[in-house]
């Protein structure tokens, strides 16, 4: 087991000396300063290695608390000098929020200094407590020291000094060198070792003045904050220059059975505010006139004061003021409240807008199931008549030949193709796969729909896409897919034969 070496001895006055300061070897007259230990010192002063303190027989002491111990000593030494031990920073801070919601803070930093006239080691305080050293100043003040080599004083010791309420550091020697010497120790425990308050009085002081100051500054900042809101209110009452507010809509959402979905939506504005405002602990309530036929309240608030906002049963106007945003138009935040009757109206006005669509829907359908009837009906000469008027071409003088995959001849399935999914449809894709197998084709051709006629007109249809893709009518984006570019071509056939 390797020797314990310390740097400080306790002689036999009871002052705590530090190796430099003793004899040679037995004649150091000092013992171990650990009061688990007592045993009698030698004093090691050779001329290869750093002089230390070493125990006369094996203790298993471990000689921790040399340190500590001499700190204690050299407080109460320099207590007897009346000088002077640097306190930690005081760091007090304050804050609260202004009606707006905004944070008001404050911050103080003390640095001070402890004029000690007196220091005691060992102190107790209470039955829980007893402190490394209690130091007493020129001005009657007390401060306990702890003194921190291996542990530091935890939260727990932080709350028994906060009982006592006496002011209290910690001094963090865990850094030094066992070996230091007594001037080295004393400028570290007076001046620049690190240190830390574990209960300062002083701190909740400088936090109520913060308080105070903050609390004044509040006040003036919510006083600013009604008086602009006032000008505002007196502005709005000129019906002049109201500003550009994003008023709220009403709306209603409805389904159709066909699963489109419309919304039937209102937009009240006021289109006079009268004179009279009441002041509010956040504001300001008055009153107006919406449409030029409904009165109602309006209430102007502070931001961030929605919940204390006390309304009736009549319609109101909240309007919610942000003096903070640097763009008008989002200074200002406007809700309704107590509106049920004007939801119940347009709800009604929505369903009536239901009523009418779902009997367009129901026109459309039974219209669009004649058309298919009718054309699916008609000759290749009818067909190609109603096709060529839709697009507003001049019908060929004589009919192609039948192809039995499209139950049509060859000019109709091409127009019939480029009519509904080419013909004005630019930026649309189309995918031979799919045109072969469309419901709509099919209900006005009537094609099969068995596997061998599907793969004829998939054929069929993707090798005259890809020659109106060569002739620029098309873009291609897929293998069998294809953009609509040019959709609008006066007087192009689609049953020309293209080469």
């Amino acid at each position: 087991m390797s020797e314990i070496k310390i740097a400080w001895g306790l002689g036999a006055d009871g002052v705590m000396r530090h190796i430099s300061e003793v004899n040679k070897g037995k004649a150091c007259d000092c013992i171990c300063p650990s009061v688990n230990c007592s045993s009698p010192l030698i004093a090691n002063q050779g001329s290869k290695k750093a002089h230390y303190f070493s125990h006369k027989a094996h203790t298993g002491c471990s000689g921790e608390s040399a340190l500590h111990l001499a700190a204690k000593q050299v407080l109460e030494d320099s207590a007897s000098e009346n000088l002077h031990l640097i306190l930690p920073e005081i760091h007090a801070t304050y804050s609260s929020t202004d009606m707006a919601g905004e944070v008001v803070e404050k911050a103080l930093v003390q640095v001070s200094n402890f004029q000690m006239v007196k220091a005691q080691q060992e102190v107790k305080l209470n039955n829980d407590l007893i402190a490394d050293v209690v130091s007493q100043s020129t001005k009657g003040e007390s401060l306990a020291v702890e003194i921190f080599v291996t542990n530091a004083k935890d939260e727990v010791g932080e709350r028994k000094y906060s009982a006592v309420d006496i002011d209290a550091i910690e001094i963090d020697l865990s850094v030094l060198p066992w070996n230091v010497d007594r001037n080295e120790l004393k400028v570290f425990v007076l001046k620049t070792a690190n240190r830390r308050w574990l209960h300062c009085r002083k701190k909740s002081q400088l936090e109520k003045k913060l308080k105070l100051q903050v609390d004044n500054e509040i006040i003036e900042i919510n006083r600013r904050y009604l008086a602009n809101l006032y000008t505002i209110a007196k502005s709005l009452s000129t019906n002049l220059n109201i500003p550009n507010f994003k008023w709220p809509s009403l709306t209603v959402n409805k389904e159709l059975s066909n699963s489109e979905r419309f919304i039937v939506s209102r937009e009240p504005k006021v289109t006079h505010f009268n004179d009279d405002w009441l002041p509010l602990k956040y504001g300001y309530k008055g009153t107006a006139v919406v449409e030029k036929k409904v009165n109602i309240d309006v209430v102007l608030f502070v931001v961030n004061n929605l919940r204390q906002v006390m309304t009736h049963s009549s319609p109101t106007l909240l309007i919610s003021y942000d003096e903070q945003m640097n763009i008008d138009d989002l200074q200002f935040n406007l809700r309704w409240k107590n509106i049920d009757a004007w939801r119940e109206k347009l709800e009604k006005i929505a369903n009536a807008e239901l009523i009418k669509k779902e009997q367009e829907i129901v026109n459309r359908t039974q219209k669009r199931s004649a058309f298919v009837q009718d054309f699916k009906n008609a000759n290749e000469t009818v067909k190609m008549q109603i096709l060529c008027k839709k697009l507003g071409l001049r019908q060929p003088e004589q009919l192609s030949k039948y192809v039995y995959c499209w139950n049509s001849s060859w000019d109709v399935w091409r127009t019939v193709v480029w009519a509904y999914k080419i013909h004005g449809n630019k930026g649309y894709i189309i995918d031979a796969n799919d045109i072969a197998s469309d419901p709509w084709l099919e209900s006005l051709l009537g094609f099969s729909v068995d596997y061998e006629a599907y793969e004829s007109r998939r054929k069929m249809v993707g090798f005259w896409l890809k020659k109106l893709f060569e002739l620029g009518y098309l873009r291609r984006v897929g293998w069998t897919k294809y953009e609509v570019e040019n959709s609008l071509l006066k007087n192009f056939s689609p049953w020309t034969y293209i080469k």
